[in-house]
């Protein structure tokens, strides 16, 4: 049985890394052919990791209702598995919902778009709020959102990650998870929620996107 020592180290995805599992026994959407680079963290690795972050959260929330911010559209799946991974350990919660961007097709484009939000004071005021991302690369998204959030005069407000980007030796992400699945080498990911212009969220593992992908028109697909 894991630790919870190594339950809270997050784990690594060398920069060469991929995944055990035969890219071959995956299934994916056939227009997808081709569009796909090398696998590199399957389902069954996503699943297992779950399941060790939501035993940090219940250790750390045992007794109280965290609200569970899930940062709309790519973090959805990896939420969804995370809240009923908790369910699982009788850990109650909140959810609500809110949307953000700061990617411009592969690129991140360094400006945040918030896209809306139906959120209110008294939904978040005085309450431990956990914001559930997909990914985090320069920070961004984050610098610009957990300000905005403390506003709500917030209890506590921490973050949880599927995925943490290695940017470099001489690159410090402008914030921080303190719950993070992997951390992955710098390279453009898709899948389990991420997407490239839209395409690529329906994909149960994550992988890297190859040329072919890359240079797909999106608007082809109906």
């Amino acid at each position: 049985m894991t630790s919870t020592a190594n339950k809270r180290e997050t784990t690594v995805i060398p920069d060469e890394g991929t995944s055990n599992v035969d890219p071959a026994t995956r299934l994916y959407p056939p227009e997808y052919e081709g569009h796909l680079g090398s696998l590199l963290i399957s389902h069954e690795e996503i699943d297992s990791r779950v399941q060790e972050l939501a035993q940090c959260i219940h250790e750390d929330y045992k007794g109280t209702r965290p609200v569970m911010l899930c940062t709309l559209k790519g973090a959805c799946p990896f939420y969804q598995h995370l809240l009923d991974a908790l369910q699982d350990l009788k850990q109650g919660y909140t959810m609500e919902f809110l949307r953000a961007s700061s990617y411009v097709g592969a690129a991140t484009s360094g400006n945040v778009t918030l896209l809306g939000s139906e959120l209110n004071k008294e939904d978040l005021e005085n309450r431990h709020v956990i914001l559930v991302e997909d990914i985090v690369d320069t920070g961004t998204t984050l610098a610009n959102l957990l300000p905005l959030l403390q506003k709500f005069e917030l209890k506590s407000l921490e973050v949880c990650t599927m995925l943490e980007k290695r940017l470099g030796d001489d690159k410090t992400p402008a914030a921080k998870a303190k719950y993070a699945g992997f951390s992955i080498p710098n390279k453009f990911v898709l899948g389990f929620g991420l997407d490239y212009n839209e395409l690529y969220r329906d994909l149960k593992d994550i992988w890297v996107i190859s040329q072919a992908g890359i240079d797909f028109d999106a608007k082809s697909l109906v």
